[in-house]
């Protein structure tokens, strides 16, 4: 902020869209800026100053439990495990050793040394490419915040829950922070970050909260509790917004809110009338609704692995088919595609550990995973689906596939389960189809080889772009590599559709990847021939838009 003659202006920042909506309400930070005092300890009060951090860290045990349900808002089984994974932190005496040590050496408050001790943690977790180390500098930062709240004598909100008209505000795209913007009912989401492929921004879209990202300035010019709008549809931030422009935002809200909800399929069809088939991607049970209302024949992706915690704890097979069947229930009869669990490399959780070697991207993931190590875990997966299926439209996608042997070996373990449902006497159904993910640009270029091993493929443009690319998508330093209109990916997108329609199969493939709804990257993949997206839900007026526009023969 410049100075106080300024500072309750109207005023508008520009972004980049993320999930289109309109977001109004109160600024609320989630970065936990806590100030940190930065005057010295007299060498008298050193030892009361290490007494005063030591009956902090008792005070955070004591009261963890509640600090978890109020901040992470998470079901008991996921509670459990935070509160687990916590109190191991808080008994780690080698980490208070050197915050004591730090007070002595360095004659500062516990504040100051609690902070130092643990941004350096933090910054060694955080260089390590396996995302479960990742997650554990979270986990650090975390338990700092919540030891400088105590340490503060409350004298922060860091604690608050999330109201329902609050506006998250980040200098990141973290997951934690949409689900946790869910979970609290959140209006919007705003973030200063660049990283607009990430998983975050794919759970913005998938539980359509306003949404906008790459906006320069945001956590400078607003400051908490300020009046703010996020137009997720345009792409910008309004801080502290007038009384009229809320008046004309709030009109804006009520005439969305009053569109009356589909629930039939609608028909999405280019200006020369070829049909183009429009399926959700989803990420949580309750997002089949935003499927519905928006008028989507189905869903072409269940991110499974959404089901799992952080810390692993996957569902049993009983629990995995109510979540299966809650979904199918729900779906009007339309088809619905599971993703096995694609856990490794991006997918941060505690089942990412076993196989993550110096490169987790180019390791252990997907059907890899499964092949290599939890066969088990694969065939209760396979099992719970096609106990959920009896008497609805199903399709399996399979992850990661690198090479045709990982479908054979697949159908093998399919057709095992199979055969263990009907020795239980039950009666798997037969009509459930087998597809694999292309995301690896060695399965993209031998595609009539996969397709000959399964019934459908279904493009993951987000990695496959990375992959062919060599830049992590959700590394802000490298993303601009990470261009969808680049001759080379391009082409890559044209032999894919090429190869399958020289074999009649160009009608099996779907673009499920972020630029299936993007209107200039759309345009490209109709003229190149393809005919079947699986979209955010958010995003489905503004396919149906372009295509509308846009001739194809």
């Amino acid at each position: 902020m410049s100075n106080d003659s300024t500072c309750h202006e109207e005023l508008r920042l520009q972004g980049v869209s993320i999930c289109p909506g309109i977001g109004i309400g109160r600024v609320r930070r989630v970065d936990l800026d806590i100030p940190i005092p930065l005057d010295e300890v007299d060498s008298s009060k050193v030892a009361a100053e290490q007494d005063r951090y030591a009956r902090a860290v008792e005070t955070a045990w004591r009261d963890l439990p509640k600090h978890v349900a109020t901040v992470h808002g998470e079901p008991l089984r996921e509670e459990t495990a935070i509160i687990g994974i916590h109190r191991a932190m808080l008994a780690d005496e080698s980490f208070h050793d050197n915050v004591r040590t730090r007070i002595a050496a360095e004659g500062r408050r516990a504040e100051f040394c609690l902070f130092q001790e643990a941004t350096a943690l933090v910054t060694a977790f955080d260089g390590v490419r396996d995302p479960y180390f990742k997650a554990r500098g979270e986990d650090v930062r975390d338990m700092a915040y919540n030891l400088l709240a105590v340490l503060s004598g409350g004298k922060t909100d860091v604690h608050r829950p999330i109201a329902t008209d609050d506006v998250l505000l980040s200098r990141y795209l973290h997951s934690s922070n949409v689900i946790m913007a869910h979970r609290g009912g959140a209006q919007g989401f705003a973030s200063a970050s660049k990283a607009l492929a990430s998983h975050a921004a794919i759970l913005l879209k998938g539980f359509s909260i306003a949404s906008v990202g790459d906006v320069a300035g945001l956590l400078d010019a607003a400051r908490e509790g300020d009046g703010i709008i996020v137009d997720g549809t345009h792409g910008f931030v309004i801080i502290r917004p007038s009384s009229r422009t809320v008046q004309e935002y709030q009109a804006r809200q009520r005439a969305a809110q009053t569109a009356p909800l589909v629930g039939k399929v609608m028909d999405c069809i280019t200006a020369d009338g070829t049909r183009i088939t429009l399926r959700a991607n989803i990420e949580h049970p309750d997002q089949v609704d935003l499927m519905l209302a928006h008028g989507l024949d189905g869903i072409g992706l269940f991110r499974t692995e959404f089901m799992i915690p952080p810390e692993g704890n996957i569902p049993s097979e009983d629990e995995q088919v109510t979540i299966y069947r809650r979904v199918l229930d729900r779906a009007a009869g339309r088809l619905i595609t599971f993703r096995t669990f694609d856990i490794g490399a991006d997918k941060t959780t505690g089942l990412s550990l076993g196989g993550a070697g110096s490169n987790p991207a180019l390791g252990v993931r997907g059907i890899r995973r499964h092949l290599i190590n939890e066969r088990a875990e694969l065939r209760t997966q396979l099992r719970a689906i096609l106990r959920a299926a009896s008497g609805h439209q199903v399709g399996i996608l399979i992850p990661m596939v690198t090479t045709k042997n990982e479908i054979t070996r697949t159908k093998r373990v399919l057709a095992e389960v199979g055969d263990e449902l009907r020795a239980r006497g039950s009666r798997p159904p037969e009509n459930v189809g087998l597809g694999a993910m292309i995301e690896i640009p060695a399965a993209a270029i031998s595609v009539q080889d996969i397709l000959a091993e399964v019934d459908f493929i279904s493009l993951g443009t987000n990695d496959l772009l990375q992959y062919f690319m060599a830049a992590d998508r959700d590394n802000e330093q490298v993303v601009h590599y990470n261009d969808p209109t680049a001759p080379a990916f391009l082409w890559l997108l044209r032999h894919v559709i090429n190869q399958a329609a020289a074999i009649g199969r160009e009608a099996d493939v779907t673009v499920c990847g972020e630029i299936a709804s993007d209107p200039q990257m759309l345009r490209h993949l109709l003229k190149l021939g393809y005919r079947s997206c699986s979209i955010a839900s958010v995003a489905a007026t503004t396919v149906r838009d372009v295509c509308a526009q846009t001739r194809v023969q």
